[in-house]
């Protein structure tokens, strides 16, 4: 009788710890002290939680998001399977609002319309998972990797089809070293709806204010360059990168770990301050000090910071086009499964996936306050 009641407290303390597991990974969140608890997680979730979760958007985040989906596939040993489309900010955002996907990557986060929108339905949360750069880079045989200078207004003036040589005065005058050819230039950029350029054209917006009145910052714009017959439009950064390899006297502007990639020369940029950089550590995280005292929650509307107010940012060493890319969640899904999974992907993407080993050359972690925005804000998926 003893061993009778024995066993059935044996197997009601095992099955109260199955629940509780359950309800911790499931319904109640997972904080950063639980994520510390990997048992949870691998007592319970290898057996009972597996399945794939479907997302798609920026080409800027797609190499980081590769090397995250395949780690994690191989630490769940399979368990686990993140499929992630390149598609551009835009389409992702399209396709998340029409249900297609668990989850999209955008560079910025969501217009206010949209995210009101969503607000008023299942809720919504956006929130940083890596930082990212944007480079300026060029085709121009003789001229090696990081010789070129360039300011955001000569970048704009190219764009706008007002500097149409490489040996117009205004570029001389930045590199009077350089033998520039007399060679037109070749203007690439992007031709779907993308994060990069809604970035990369708001900090021309910032920088240079003709261009703000004439083409403005959005997922796509119309290039003045175009009607020259010097622009070439090219689908993600992928396109971007290739073209201009392809095309000799090229100037284009790509996340830095395509540049990398490719093997692209990068430009130097010159900062607010006056010095020429390119990304770095430092000059990433010089770009981040202020920036990060001003950041929303996961569940608020991030559209009046991002990125207009955060390109060329303050700061002796600052590297002038720094981006956070973003995920972007509903808050109710029809899907337990689904609801465990995002969380378990996402809550290693913000810890574990931050380290170094896992981050993708071209990429920056995230400063551990803003990582926490996003560990906050999982605790809401339901």
């Amino acid at each position: 009788m003893m061993m009778g009641k024995k066993l059935v407290l044996v197997v009601g303390l095992i099955l109260a710890v199955a629940v509780v597991s359950l309800s911790l990974l499931l319904g109640g969140g997972i904080t950063t002290d639980t994520v510390t608890t990997q048992t949870v997680i691998q007592t319970v979730t290898q057996k009972q939680v597996a399945g794939t979760i479907n997302g798609a958007g920026a080409s800027f985040l797609n190499p980081q998001m590769q090397a995250w989906a395949s780690k994690f596939y191989e630490l769940t040993k399979g368990r686990v399977k993140v499929n992630y489309q390149s598609i551009g900010s835009g389409a992702g955002q399209a396709n998340f609002k029409e249900g297609l996907i668990d989850f999209a990557g955008s560079d910025p986060p969501l217009k206010k319309e949209i995210y009101d929108e969503f607000q008023g339905k299942s809720g919504i949360i956006q929130f940083p998972v890596i930082i990212g750069t944007i480079v300026v880079v060029y085709n121009i045989p003789n001229i090696e990797t990081q010789k070129l200078r360039l300011t955001g207004e000569v970048i704009a003036k190219i764009y706008l089809g007002e500097i149409v040589y490489w040996d117009d005065p205004l570029i001389k005058e930045l590199n009077p070293d350089l033998n520039l050819p007399h060679e037109k230039i070749i203007a690439v950029h992007r031709s779907d709806g993308s994060g990069t350029t809604r970035v990369f054209t708001a900090y021309l917006s910032k920088i240079y204010k003709p261009w703000k009145e004439k083409v403005g910052s959005d997922f796509t714009v119309q290039w003045p360059v175009d009607q020259l017959g010097n622009g070439v439009g090219a689908k993600g950064n992928e396109g971007v990168a290739a073209a201009v390899q392809q095309n000799l006297y090229s100037i284009g502007y790509v996340e830095t770990a395509y540049a990398y990639g490719s093997g692209l020369k990068i430009a130097l940029i010159r900062n607010r301050n006056g010095q020429y950089v390119i990304p770095t550590e430092e000059t990433v995280k010089s770009s981040l000090i202020e920036l990060t005292k001003i950041l929303p929650k996961a569940h608020e509307d991030w559209s009046k910071i991002f990125p207009d107010e955060t390109v060329d940012p303050p700061g002796l060493k600052s590297y002038p086009i720094v981006s956070f890319s973003f995920i972007i969640l509903r808050q109710d899904y029809d899907d337990e499964i689904k609801v465990a999974l995002l969380r378990e992907f996402f809550t290693w993407v913000l810890t574990e996936g931050q380290k170094k080993e896992n981050i993708v050359p071209g990429y920056y972690p995230l400063p551990p306050e803003v990582a926490q925005i996003g560990l906050e804000g999982l605790k809401l998926l339901r």
